[in-house]
Formats: C-alpha cells, structure tokens, sequence
C-alpha cells in the first residue's frame, strides 16, 4: 500500500485504508519500506520538478519491486497514475490499483 501524501499527512489517514485491505481473506498485505514517501507527482510538481519527480517515483518503484508485492495499492489518483505510468514506461509487471477496485473486485485495463 502506498500511502500518499494528501491523505495521510493533510487528512492523517493512514490505518483504515490497511484495515480494509486486511479485511479481504483473498489478500496478504506486504508493506514496503517508505511506504509513506512521496511518489514524486503533487498535482503540478511533477511538471515544475520533472527531474525530482522521476527519482523520487522511482525510488517509490524500487520500493515497490523489493517487497515482493504483485500489487501495489494506492488511494488518490494522481499518485495512482505516476506510479502506474512509469511502471508501464519501465516495463515493470507489477500491477497498480486503486483501493476501490481492489475491493469492488475489478482490475484496471
């Protein structure tokens, strides 16, 4: 689970999206080291800071790979779209999802 930085440091919301994964019999939750470490998009910085975004999204990527994950499981959107695009661009396997549809069942295309 990649916590991203509106949720849990604006909103402080950390646990509950880790209780609803837990929750699912049909999962087993990894965590990643830095978990809670920006993913480098923030709304325009990832186009103001385009060098800073790529590294910081792909040390978030790295972290990603290391833990072993097949997934990995985000709640905002922008996030989910940086991380999920440059995995693409590397072509990594690892699938990212957002919470809903992890929950609702689907997958992304």
């Amino acid at each position: 689970y990649h916590d991203s930085c509106h949720l849990a440091r604006t909103l402080g919301i950390r646990d509950q999206p880790r209780q609803l994964l837990r929750r699912d019999q049909g999962l087993e939750l990894i965590e990643m080291d830095h978990s809670d470490t920006c993913c480098g998009f923030g709304g325009t910085f990832s186009m103001q800071y385009p060098d800073i975004s790529l590294a910081l999204v792909d040390d978030k990527i790295n972290h990603i790979l290391q833990c072993g994950a097949d997934t990995v499981v985000c709640c905002d959107v922008g996030c989910l779209m940086n991380i999920r695009g440059r995995m693409s661009r590397r072509g990594e396997t690892v699938r990212a999802l957002h919470l809903a549809q992890v929950l609702a069942g689907t997958e992304a295309p």
